[in-house]
């Protein structure tokens, strides 16, 4: 539970109370200083690197001046450099302030916070069987990756959460522990270190991308192999605008270490200050604190991938707006839309969510009893998909964080035909792969064969010239696998693949002549 804080003074022989106030404080202009490379770790400059992104002015740090005079009213709680402005806790008020300091743009009340729940989720063990996080894995055909080898190694992940209860204890987290993978932990609403004597939730979300245990009890992550870097951003005793701050300063040190994905399972509208909340036309992708924080990491090359919310059928909150970010719905086990998964599109009518993964009757560790146990949640659908981005961005380090995300959206169930309630659908991260190795839609008018329809349903059809009867047709995955063959004659104009019961992706369609070989690329898009 959060303290309410109060400063206590004595003033000739009497007791005066003054209450200390959170606010936001946006700043003037930075100084002419060069950006500090050394504020940056050598993953953060790599990975600048592999996406040619340059420094600019965000990067450079808040006048240093002003925090100097700041500090002698009150404590600077968090800073940003890419929103030019710090959380501030003060006695004065914000017209004091204001007059008191010329280089104070504006200032921001995010009300007085109370007491809330901290239920994010609902948990139940289920029977288990041997790799329990199967269908998961396999809804988004993450499999292809990881068996070429993609499993996160070398790919740094952040997650910004409410807190990791027990995981430094718990036996699915032993690898990485062993391994010294968790490279980075920050408390953002204590300024301190202490991250593991919170709140659980984040232990949980941190399960499904690198829990792991053979068995019994197996379980897998969707990016075992990832470091990671923990960070505690939300208040689990209140909802005020202080956790949008905190959350776009965890993203700035996110930047700073070198992070590649981060994933939040948090998300922001209503706040205990009604006065404060957000209404629906904020949320047009580039409007609240948190959002905007999103876009900026993506312009450093981090790619954030965030959970839609629970409020179904009410609408997404924010980051999972962002322009730039990747909002990620909730299914179940047969595909179908979670009645509780928060609905789209942002008030700018973008797609949102932007594609969706299993959230509902999802396999995660339990942060209390360390077991593996099924619950309901985008806060789970979400860390699916940033373990499959991470598996991706290793596949393809130098891609910018636009090309990664819209190869999955382009590799989505629904990527013709989007809505409000899965966005472009659930992803096919081997499909996602190809269209990163440069098999695209696009490719199609300019491919050796005529291939209807493409993507393809039920049905592949293929246009036949000068067939006869030593033609071969074949229907290979991105394994080079053949999976459907038929022969043909000098009589037959067409050749059909019946595709009902293949997995989404991107396919090769073969016709063998003598001498020659035709190549077509297809997409199966259920």
């Amino acid at each position: 539970m959060k303290l309410k804080l109060l400063a206590l003074a004595l003033l000739a022989f009497s007791t005066i109370s003054y209450s200390q106030q959170k606010m936001i404080v946006f700043l003037d202009e930075k100084t002419d200083q060069e950006v500090q490379k050394t504020d940056f770790t050598a993953r953060s400059l790599e990975r600048r690197s592999n996406r040619s992104i340059e420094f600019d002015e965000k990067d450079k740090p808040v006048n240093p001046e002003y925090i100097i005079q700041l500090r002698t009213d009150g404590k600077i709680l968090n800073t940003s450099r890419w929103l030019n402005a710090v959380t501030f806790e003060t006695e004065l008020s914000m017209d004091e302030l204001q007059t008191k300091y010329a280089f104070i743009t504006r200032i921001k009340s995010v009300g007085k916070g109370k007491p809330s729940e901290n239920s994010k989720f609902e948990t139940g063990t289920k029977a288990l069987d041997y790799g329990q996080g199967t269908a998961q894995v396999t809804q988004i055909n993450l499999q292809c990756l990881h068996n070429l080898g993609y499993t996160g190694s070398g790919i740094y992940l952040g997650i910004i959460d409410a807190g990791f209860s027990n995981m430094d204890g718990i036996i699915y987290f032993d690898t990485v522990y062993n391994e010294n993978r968790v490279i980075d932990v920050h408390n953002f609403v204590t300024g301190s270190s202490q991250v593991y004597n919170s709140s659980g939730h984040g232990t949980s979300v941190a399960s499904c991308i690198v829990g792991e245990k053979g068995t019994p009890d197996s379980f897998a992550g969707t990016a075992i192999d990832v470091d990671l870097a923990l960070y505690l951003a939300e208040d689990v005793g209140s909802e005020t605008e202080i956790e949008e701050f905190n959350v776009v300063a965890a993203l700035e040190r996110c930047d700073s270490v070198g992070v590649d994905v981060v994933n939040i399972s948090l998300g922001y509208f209503e706040f205990d200050d009604a006065q404060t909340s957000h209404v629906y036309a904020d949320l047009d992708g580039n409007t609240t604190i948190a959002a905007m924080g999103v876009n900026v990491a993506a312009s450093k090359g981090i790619a954030v991938v965030m959970s839609a919310g629970n409020s179904g059928p009410s609408n997404i909150s924010t980051p999972c707006d962002s322009d730039d970010g990747l909002c990620i719905g909730a299914v179940d086990f047969f595909g179908d839309i979670a009645g509780f998964s928060s609905v789209g599109p942002n008030a700018d009518s973008q797609v949102k969510p932007d594609v969706a993964a299993r959230g509902q009757d999802t396999w995660f560790v339990d942060a209390g009893s360390g077991d593996l146990v099924t619950g309901n949640g985008t806060s789970f659908s979400s860390p699916i998909m940033a373990g499959a981005t991470a598996c991706l961005i290793q596949a393809h380090p130098t891609k910018t964080v636009a090309e990664i995300f819209d190869a999955i959206r382009q590799s989505a169930s629904q990527f013709t035909t989007p809505d409000e309630f899965k966005g472009y659908g659930i992803p096919d991260l081997c499909a996602a792969h190809d269209l990163l190795e440069g098999v695209g839609l696009e490719e199609v008018e300019e491919q050796e064969l005529l291939v209807f329809p493409n993507p393809a349903k039920d049905l592949i059809v293929v246009e036949l010239m000068n067939a006869n009867d030593q033609t071969e047709v074949l229907l290979l995955n991105a394994l080079g696998e053949v999976v459907d063959e038929t022969s043909t004659n000098e009589f037959l104009e067409k050749a059909v693949f019946k595709v009902q019961h293949l997995s989404n992706g991107v396919y090769t369609i073969q016709v063998r002549n003598e001498n020659s070989i035709q190549h077509a690329k297809v997409m199966i898009s259920h």
